[in-house]
């Protein structure tokens, strides 16, 4: 959970030649891990990537990518493309988390993420357990055939009001471990080396 926080931290500062790159070793893991994950986000996130990259196309200003007052910009494509692949990026590794450890694993590295906030009073572990539980539920939900008919949402909707309730949640909590300590410093110098880098 330590480590994928630290992607999503690399990920931001990385130009479009770097992000691809990492795009690859992501996929290629997604892919062992769950053999249709790839294609099931592409195609469940098709529209919302498109919209991403087109507003940024029309909205960042650049030279035009043809002679035309509404030509999109060269540089908002590219800008756009970027945040396509930092977007199916973390994707795809909070999948290969979530396959990995499995809910009672992503419930736990919430918890230690989440647990400095009770210092300000806030409910770490409820809103760990919602968080968890909402991403059970989405599994679900996403797993059953998708109705192509209007009149078939509506059942759909009524089936995933019905879903069982797990009968309990086992709440984990792991010991800090030197090793912990070890990845930790590797992942901070990393994040460093990265950031210096693209600076």
């Amino acid at each position: 959970m330590l480590c994928w926080l630290m992607a999503a931290l690399v990920v931001q500062f990385l130009p479009l030649v770097p992000l691809s790159l990492l795009a690859l070793p992501a996929a290629a893991l997604l892919t062992r891990l769950e053999r249709s994950g790839v294609g099931q986000s592409l195609r469940r996130m098709r529209w919302l990537l498109l919209a991403l990259w087109l507003t940024m196309g029309w909205s960042v200003p650049g030279e035009a990518l043809f002679d035309a007052a509404w030509a999109p910009t060269r540089d908002g494509l590219v800008e756009g493309a970027q945040h396509v692949l930092r977007l199916l990026i973390l994707v795809w590794l909070i999948r290969c988390v979530w396959l990995a450890v499995g809910r009672e694993g992503v419930l736990a590295g919430l918890l230690f993420l989440l647990r400095p906030a009770q210092w300000v009073g806030l409910p770490a572990e409820r809103f760990s357990l919602r968080l968890c539980l909402t991403l059970s539920y989405a599994e679900q939900l996403l797993s059953s055939s998708q109705p192509r008919k209007r009149s078939a949402w509506s059942r759909l909707l009524d089936e995933a009001m019905a879903l069982p309730a797990p009968d309990g949640v086992e709440l984990r909590v792991y010991r800090w471990s030197p090793w912990d300590s070890v990845i930790l410093v590797l992942a901070v110098a990393g994040l460093g080396m990265v950031m210096k880098a693209v600076a």
